[in-house]
């Protein structure tokens, strides 16, 4: 093989990994309910904003909403069409999730003077009121073990 060639394998091998490093959902790792997952995908991102996804799974209303209090968390790049965050080793119970189009990168929500999102968001089971909290019962979801699949819409 020349040199060329195999500078030309390194290359599109380097691209390849780095593209999935970057478009895959990133999870934490948990050790309870093993082979259990909650797969979420969310449509409509705005992938001119760019920036990721940013999802929060959360196991009660005494949690709910507060990202120092989530259970899990996953992110992804924001690109056309959907995105998938993806919560591994997820026991069965009840869950509610919150998605945050991060498009500054700056891991928080940008809110207006009157403290509206100035970014994008979802909420599980597509719970959006625009002038109230979700509330965690009307997001939540069953899990029953395996593997769950829900969607939502990005909203902004």
């Amino acid at each position: 093989m020349g040199m060329m060639t195999r500078l030309a394998t390194l290359l599109a091998t380097a691209a390849l990994l780095a593209t999935s490093f970057v478009t895959a959902p990133r999870t934490a790792d948990g050790q309870e309910g093993e082979g259990n997952e909650i797969r979420w995908i969310i449509s409509g991102i705005d992938v001119e904003e760019g920036g990721y996804v940013r999802c929060a799974l959360y196991r009660d209303e005494n949690t709910w909403l507060n990202t120092a209090r989530r259970y899990r968390r996953a992110a992804a790049a924001a690109r056309r069409g959907q995105v998938a965050c993806v919560f591994r080793d997820v026991p069965p119970g009840t869950y509610a999730m919150a998605a945050l189009h991060d498009a500054d990168n700056d891991h928080e929500m940008d809110k207006s003077l009157i403290g509206l999102p100035q970014e994008g968001y979802a909420i599980s089971r597509d719970e959006h009121n625009a002038l109230s909290r979700p509330d965690f019962d009307d997001a939540s979801v069953q899990h029953d073990g395996g593997r769950l699949v829900t969607r939502s819409r990005m909203r902004y």
